[in-house]
C-alpha cells in the first residue's frame, strides 16, 4: 500500500513538472516586440538628424536608443521570442505603424534642427505614453521592469529636447501626455540608463 501510494505521488509531480506555462501573454509579446521598432525607429531617426545637424543631444541620445533595441532584443531571445521583421537596416521597419511614423518624423526633421528637436519631443512623448499602456496590461515581471525602465529613460530623452528647444526659444506643450504627467517629467531628474535586468 505504501508503494502504491509512492507510486502515485511520484506520477503527480511527474505530471506537474511536465506541465508548461506560458511565461509571456501574445499581448506582451506584440508589446514587446513592437516597442523593439519603435526604439529602433529613434535610432534610426536620432543618426539622421546628428548626421544632419551635427547636435550632441542627437548623439547623446542616439547611443541611449541603440542600448535600448540590445536590452529588449535579449529580454526577448531570454522569452524565446523570434524578433520578427526585425532588420538592422536603417529606415526598415515590418510594422507599418512605426514606418510610417518614422517617415513623418525624417520629412518633418529635414525642415530644420527646431522642427527636428519638435518632431523628437513629439516622439518621445508618444513613447512616453506606449510603454505606460504596455507596462499597465504586461504581468511578466521581466517585461515589467523592461517597460518601465525604457520609461525613465524616454523621460530623460523629452527632457533633453525640451531643454534643448527653450534654447531655440520654444515651450514644448504636450499633446499626448496630460499637462500633469507632462510637468512631472519636465520638474524630474535624470534616472540612470542601465537599469536593464533581463537574467
Amino acid at each position: 500500500m505504501k508503494t502504491l501510494y509512492s507510486v502515485i505521488i511520484a506520477l503527480q509531480l511527474l505530471l506537474v513538472s511536465s506541465v508548461s506555462y506560458p511565461q509571456f501573454t501574445n499581448q506582451e509579446k506584440a508589446g514587446l516586440l513592437f516597442t523593439l521598432q519603435e526604439e529602433k525607429a529613434a535610432f534610426d531617426f536620432y543618426t539622421e538628424m546628428f548626421n544632419k545637424y551635427n547636435q550632441k543631444v542627437f548623439e547623446n541620445i542616439l547611443s541611449a536608443e541603440k542600448v535600448h533595441q540590445e536590452h529588449v532584443l535579449a529580454l526577448l531571445t531570454d522569452l524565446n521570442i523570434d524578433p520578427e521583421g526585425y532588420n538592422h537596416a536603417a529606415g526598415e521597419f515590418s510594422n507599418k505603424e512605426i514606418k510610417d511614423l518614422y517617415d513623418l518624423l525624417m520629412k518633418t526633421g529635414a525642415f530644420s534642427f527646431t522642427d527636428a528637436l519638435l518632431a523628437s519631443a513629439r516622439y518621445e512623448e508618444k513613447d512616453i505614453s506606449d510603454l505606460r499602456n504596455l507596462y499597465s496590461k504586461a504581468e511578466n515581471e521581466k517585461i515589467k521592469a523592461l517597460f518601465a525602465c525604457l520609461d525613465n529613460a524616454s523621460q530623460n530623452h523629452l527632457r533633453a529636447f525640451v531643454k534643448n528647444l527653450k534654447k531655440e526659444g520654444i515651450d514644448f506643450s504636450p499633446s499626448i501626455l496630460s499637462a500633469d504627467e507632462f510637468k512631472l517629467i519636465i520638474e524630474g531628474k535624470n534616472q540612470p540608463g542601465e537599469c536593464f535586468q533581463t537574467k
